[in-house]
C-alpha cells in the first residue's frame, strides 16, 4: 500500500509542487488585488495588473527552479512566461470586470473561479512550452 502511494506521489510530484506554488502565488495575488481594489478603490483592471506584477515574479522563480527544475536559460523562459502572464492577466481582468457588471458581488469572489480555470491552462503551457525538459535544456 505504501509503495502504491509513493508511486502515485512520484508520478504527480511536479503537479503537486505546481499546486502549492500556485496556491502561494494566488494568495499573494488575491491579497494585493483585494487591497488595491477594495481598500484603495483602484479599478478591477488596474488592481489585477498591480497584483499580478507582484505575484508573478515570485511565481516565475519558484516554478522555474522548484517545480519544473528547468535548466533552460532564464532569458528564454522569462519572455515566454511574462507573455503568458500578460495574456492570462488580460483574460482574468476582462472576465472579472464583465461578470462584475452583471453580478453585484465583490470582484474578489468572482476572480477565484476565473483563476482556477486559468490555473489548469497555465500548468500545461508552462510544463510543455515554457519550462520544458529534454533536448531544449542548456
Amino acid at each position: 500500500m505504501i509503495e502504491y502511494f509513493q508511486k502515485i506521489l512520484k508520478k504527480y510530484q511536479m503537479f503537486l509542487k505546481y499546486l502549492i506554488v500556485a496556491g502561494l502565488s494566488f494568495g499573494i495575488d488575491i491579497i494585493f488585488f483585494t487591497l488595491f481594489n477594495t481598500f484603495f478603490k483602484i479599478s478591477i483592471v488596474v488592481a489585477t495588473i498591480m497584483a499580478r506584477v507582484i505575484s508573478s515574479f515570485i511565481n516565475y522563480l519558484l516554478n522555474k527552479n522548484k517545480v519544473f527544475e528547468s535548466k533552460v536559460n532564464t532569458y528564454q523562459t522569462i519572455f515566454k512566461y511574462y507573455l503568458l502572464v500578460i495574456i492570462q492577466m488580460s483574460i482574468s481582468a476582462l472576465v472579472v470586470d464583465n461578470i462584475h457588471k452583471f453580478v453585484t458581488i465583490n470582484p474578489s469572489f468572482i476572480k477565484i473561479p476565473v483563476e482556477l480555470f486559468l490555473f489548469v491552462c497555465n500548468y500545461l503551457i508552462q510544463k510543455f512550452l515554457i519550462f520544458r525538459r529534454g533536448n531544449h535544456e542548456r
